[in-house]
């Protein structure tokens, strides 16, 4: 684990150099500040930051993740040629790339919040907002890491990686909106639970919007989402399926890392 904290401290020291981490970490900072300051309305203004975290961060954190690889391959070659377990070289980059990508989102939201406290609502709101960028971060640098492990070609593995953020950012829910006008007439609304936890975009998104109290407007179906992910069962389950995003594609990642051939 000391080779796993030491290439955790280079990459995580690397990436923060990096003009692109100071400019993600500002761009929610403004869009923060900006959106909850000039709305007018929290409601709102936390609905379009929402949307901001769950559509660019997945791109981001997708993005950064493949290029930093593909672009330090002369790295992750140096560090195979020495005495140490490959699972922890992986391990040790993938931290530090996931853990810059959190921070730089949760210090921006953080900074944009601290300066409109006074328009502030609710702080619950914004905490769960912040940990769903955080969560984000951390599922999609995973998947992207897995995929730059698994395709040695750049092009494609970026490629495939942009697929991926595509389906499920918004291909995945124009399929669920088609199956829920399909069979409007069947009681569809324990599927709805189970198709929402295969998607960590859309767990996100509902976790947000439950907070702000409009399942109300969200009919028979809202009271349903409600009563699951309201419950302790529910918030267990849920925070097990994000962890199993996270976690499966890093296991998934050093099971074909050691057996590719570098």
């Amino acid at each position: 684990m000391k080779a796993t904290l030491n290439i955790f401290k280079f990459v995580f020291i690397d990436n923060l150099k990096s003009i692109w981490a100071v400019t993600y970490m500002l761009f929610f900072a403004l869009s923060s500040f900006g959106l909850i300051y000039f709305t007018g309305s929290f409601t709102r203004s936390v609905v379009s930051l929402m949307n901001i975290v769950i559509l660019i961060v997945p791109l981001v954190s997708t993005m950064m993740t493949t290029m930093y690889y593909y672009n330090k391959t002369d790295f992750l070659h140096l560090l195979l040629s020495q005495p140490v377990k490959r699972s922890h070289a992986f391990l040790g980059i993938y931290l530090g790339i996931a853990v810059t990508h959190s921070l730089a989102v949760l210090v921006g939201l953080l900074i944009g919040i601290v300066f409109t406290l006074d328009q502030t609502q609710s702080i619950s709101v914004l905490i769960s907002l912040i940990i769903c960028g955080v969560a984000l971060s951390l599922v999609f640098s995973s998947i992207a890491f897995f995929l730059s492990v698994a395709i040695s070609d750049k092009l494609r593995g970026i490629g495939m990686a942009l697929i991926i953020w595509l389906l499920m950012a918004v291909v995945y829910d124009g399929l669920m909106l088609l199956y829920f006008v399909v069979f409007a007439e069947y009681p569809i609304e324990e599927h709805a639970i189970v198709l929402s936890m295969l998607n960590p975009i859309d767990m996100g998104r509902i976790f947000i919007m439950l907070k702000l109290d409009v399942a109300s407007l969200m009919g028979y179906s809202g009271a349903v989402f409600s009563k699951f992910f309201g419950s302790t069962t529910g918030m267990l389950i849920s925070a097990a399926t994000i962890i199993s995003w996270i976690v499966l594609p890093l296991l998934a990642m050093v099971w074909k890392g050691d057996r590719r051939d570098f």
